[in-house]
């Protein structure tokens, strides 16, 4: 989210709808002695014009086709303390990666996608589209017991990142809640947009997949992961 940048536009939007407004009225009146007499009329008001509709508000920004960077969860320090008392371990697969960049953070590179930014004033969500991160994913094991999330789909308009699950004949479920009151969105030294500040929770499915494959309750619905930051391009 290699090198077209964060395309600018402007929000447009106009109103367009005179209002017209007819009214005539003509009359005769006769003398009481028998002189000839004419009947009021009145000539119909003619209909208001229908106001033209507003135009869709324009993105604020939009990268229409993405080509790379990442996707980087700095993992909470309570999540991998449980992990570590449950004697669950949890390893990055594929093109995945463990690095530092914000403490532990587990990085995912993202291969495809489209995202537009809207004035979050007038369009809900205002962040839509979707970014791909195929060929990555998360290895939780235990022993012999593993379940393994991968090719993760970020969708910003339903506030959810998508995962097929190994074990489950990699069935697509809801893997994380994301949060974005938060969300603060830029652009970096080399022009790419950065979204940061998401927060990352568990979603009940998964929570209850982790459960059930270790045998475990400590998982839970919301339980929170981390914080993300999007790099796009």
């Amino acid at each position: 989210m290699r090198r077209p940048r964060l395309a600018a536009a402007t929000a447009s939007a106009f109103l367009a709808g005179p209002l017209l407004l007819g009214l005539a009225a003509c009359g005769d009146s006769g003398d009481s002695n028998g002189g000839s007499g004419g009947s009021a009329a009145a000539a119909a008001p003619a209909a208001p014009a229908t106001p033209a509709a507003s135009a869709s508000p324009a993105p604020q920004a939009a990268i229409a086709a993405l080509t790379g960077s990442d996707t980087a969860v700095a993992v909470d320090p309570a999540v991998l303390t449980a992990l570590k008392s449950l004697g669950v371990a949890v390893a990055p697969t594929g093109t995945g990666k463990l690095t530092q960049q914000y403490g532990p953070t587990l990085d995912f590179p993202i291969t495809g996608g489209a995202v537009k930014i809207f004035d979050r004033t007038q369009v809900t969500p205002y962040v839509q589209g979707h970014i791909e991160h195929q060929g990555s994913g998360l290895r939780f094991s235990a022993g012999t017991k593993t379940l393994t999330v991968q090719n993760f789909t970020v969708d910003p308009g339903t506030s959810m990142l998508n995962a097929e699950v190994v074990e489950m004949g990699n069935a697509k479920v809801p893997l994380f809640y994301l949060d974005g009151t938060n969300l603060k969105i830029s652009k970096d030294s080399a022009g790419r947009a950065k979204l940061d500040g998401t927060q990352v929770q568990l979603t009940d499915t998964a929570a209850g997949a982790l459960n059930k494959t270790f045998g475990v309750t400590a998982f839970t619905d919301r339980m929170p992961i981390g914080i993300a930051h999007i790099t796009a391009d």
